[in-house]
């Protein structure tokens, strides 16, 4: 059921849940005092700074700065949206999520669609481990491709055995069972009897494609010789739109640990040797190039993303369209970085070869977008003189004007092309460009998936491990495999009525089904500098002893600077402690809210790292002592009047003051 969830509802399913079960679940807590310390499950660490307080419901790491309560918990750590998070913890608590009055999302009005394609996913598994002709199937995928029995199962892979109508006849044995298989895709009505269908998958290795809840919404189907197509993916359904979805998604979120950034490749088949190879953060696009949707999709889930490509001309030419779909979607804090492979290979192949490690070096050493941005402008110039560096700012200028206008990053590329092309960052901000034109992929009209024909049947200098598979009895870890085992449970409502509009007679609309584009969410509202300061406090606690606060300053009735003499006082008093004890101590619900804001802004990343903590804070009171000094001026001479402006002090003040202005203006 759509709609809003009440606020009343969260703020019950928050007092029936138990933060300290929650996080027990998913991660080992230690008791230390009153507390409860963990190593950080959102960031690498060897010694534990995640702390969390039970009586308080809510926890916070003093390495990555992560805070917030049980639903922000499972929402980081289960890499799900607010709602998702809530129906998790509702279910946990036996409670039904209920729902303002709203129109049904396109899952719940297709709840029936969603039901046949996870029967027709099972279907294709059992066939992998049942048919009499399963070898053909398996001998590929161990031998030909070296995946064990393990990765199949975690990604679902399954059997179209050859034949006409092998699911038809186990899944559409009811005439609205073959309407929905229809809709989705896995029927084909045959041209000279309307009304007949045959299976639309045949004679191939199944890919389950599923949603970011894990749920199959289509597949994706690998012919076993040279048949055209190679990959036949899905048609486009009320469900399933492949612009906007990345195959392995689900499944990178559910097996990395942390997932902090994803590797985006091309075909399924990478994505799966690199998950068995332990790299399980890769996704592959579904026969388009990366788009901006697909940018905007990930930066919700990780702050980088890789995008790889061939070292060929195609490569580089996916790498700039790769470019311009990042630049009108890039936020602050986020990184698109680019890994060109050496040519011929790919990451299937790549890793194979080197094995996980060096892989992982690669990724580490991949290209930034400035650089790749700078590059490309400059492969476009020929002249090398000033005709032809003018060029190559303009070029570059045309790429940068379409990064939003407020991101820092925006004015950190246009301070690089400065330093690159010798004019002043101001002329070039307020110079007009063309716009370019965003790019649109050719290939989303192309059903077939790329990847790639090489056969590998040997990595790491030794043959794959075949014992998963039936050919190597006695125990095969296809024939035990029950689909039902590996499914995810489905998640949605029971449907109040079959799909009743006339099947097979109008094409597929994408209208009624999908929304515009949304908009861009609204970036965080940046910290004062009161507030940036009392962030250094808490982040560097140790500073605060050697900083000293004038007592005007303590005394002026500002909330934002009560709130940083606060800490300040705090640490000052007890410099062996930490923000950690700081919040424990406090009963200020309103300061303590704050502080709590501060630390969950995402300034605090930056914050944590800067080596200079105390110089900024210390710039910060000089700036307030001054701004103090100002203001009693002002209010000093106002009072006097200027006709009383006549002694030599009260002049000097007046010069004083004039100094400050200026300064301050300045």
């Amino acid at each position: 059921m759509a709609g809003r969830i009440p606020d009343q509802f969260i703020d019950e399913l928050l007092a029936r849940t138990d933060l300290t079960d929650v996080v027990a679940s998913r991660i080992s807590l230690k008791k230390t005092g009153q507390n409860y310390s963990a190593l950080c499950p959102f960031h690498n660490e060897k010694s534990p700074s995640f702390s969390l307080n039970p009586n308080k419901q809510f926890y916070y790491c003093f390495g990555c700065g992560a805070g917030g309560n049980a639903i922000s918990f499972v929402m980081e750590h289960d890499h799900l949206d607010f709602v998702d998070a809530i129906e998790v913890l509702a279910k946990d608590a036996g409670m039904e999520v209920p729902r303002e009055q709203g129109a049904p999302d396109r899952y719940e009005q297709n709840a029936e669609l969603l039901k046949r394609l996870s029967e027709s996913s099972q279907f294709y598994q059992q066939q992998l481990t049942q048919h009499p002709d399963k070898k053909k199937a398996t001998n590929y995928l161990s031998k030909e491709r070296g995946l064990s029995g393990q990765i199949a199962k975690v990604f679902g892979l399954g059997y179209a055995p050859p034949g006409w109508d092998n699911l038809l006849k186990k899944v559409g044995t009811r005439a609205e069972s073959q309407e929905q298989l229809l809709l989705g895709g896995m029927l084909i009505e045959k041209k000279d009897q309307p009304g007949h269908y045959y299976d639309r998958f045949r004679d191939r290795i199944i890919f389950p494609i599923r949603d970011s809840r894990g749920r199959v919404i289509a597949f994706g189907g690998r012919a076993f010789g040279d048949e055209k197509p190679k990959y036949l993916n899905s048609p486009e359904t009320p469900v399933f739109q492949k612009s906007q979805e990345l195959y392995g998604l689900f499944e990178a979120k559910q097996n990395t640990p942390i997932l902090n950034q994803i590797l985006v490749v091309e075909g399924y088949m990478d994505v799966i040797v690199l998950a068995q190879h332990g790299i399980t953060n890769a996704v592959a696009t579904l026969g388009t190039s990366v788009n901006s949707q697909h940018i905007r999709k990930l930066f919700k889930l990780v702050s980088k993303i890789v995008l790889c490509f061939d070292g060929d001309k195609a490569g580089r030419a996916a790498a700039i369209r790769g470019l311009e779909a990042s630049l009108p979607v890039m936020q602050d804090e986020k990184q698109v970085r680019f890994l060109f492979l050496p040519e011929g290979e790919d990451p299937d192949s790549l890793v194979r070869k080197e094995g996980k490690d060096a892989f992982n070096r690669r990724l580490e050493d991949a290209s930034s977008l400035s650089h790749v941005l700078f590059d490309h402008a400059r492969n476009q110039v020929t002249l090398g003189d000033e005709e032809g560096e003018a060029q190559f700012a303009r070029n570059a200028m045309e790429m940068i004007t379409q990064i939003p206008k407020e991101l820092t990053f925006r004015s950190v590329l246009i301070r690089q092309l400065s330093d690159q092309s010798g004019i002043d960052s101001e002329t070039l901000s307020n110079t007009v460009f063309k716009t370019r034109r965003q790019y649109i992929s050719t290939e989303e009209q192309t059903p077939a998936h790329p990847n790639h024909t090489q056969q590998t049947p040997h990595y790491d200098g030794e043959n794959p491990d075949l014992s998963h598979y039936e050919y190597e009895p006695p125990h095969s870890d296809y024939d035990d495999f029950h689909p039902a085992d590996y499914t995810t449970p489905s998640s949605q409502p029971n449907p109040t009525g079959s799909f009743k509009k006339s099947f097979g007679k109008k094409p597929f609309s994408k209208g009624k089904f999908y929304n515009d584009e949304p908009a861009l969410p609204p970036a965080a509202p940046s910290l004062s500098r009161i507030k940036q300061a009392s962030l250094c406090l808490l982040l560097h606690p140790h500073i605060a002893k050697d900083i000293d606060l004038p007592d005007p300053l303590i005394n002026q009735a500002n909330d934002e600077l009560q709130i940083f003499c606060k800490i300040w006082r705090y640490f000052t008093k007890y410099p062996n402690r930490n923000t950690g004890h700081l919040l424990g101590e406090m009963t200020d619900k309103v300061a303590m809210s704050s502080i709590y804001a501060l630390l969950n802004h995402k300034d605090a990343i930056t914050k944590q790292k800067i080596t200079n903590a105390q110089q900024e804070v210390l710039d910060t009171v000089l700036a307030l002592e001054k701004n103090l000094g100002l203001n009693s001026s002002i209010a000093r001479l106002k009072s006097k009047g200027n006709e009383s402006i006549k002694d030599n002090s009260s002049k000097q003040e007046l010069r004083n003051l004039m100094d400050l202005i200026r300064q301050k203006k300045s």
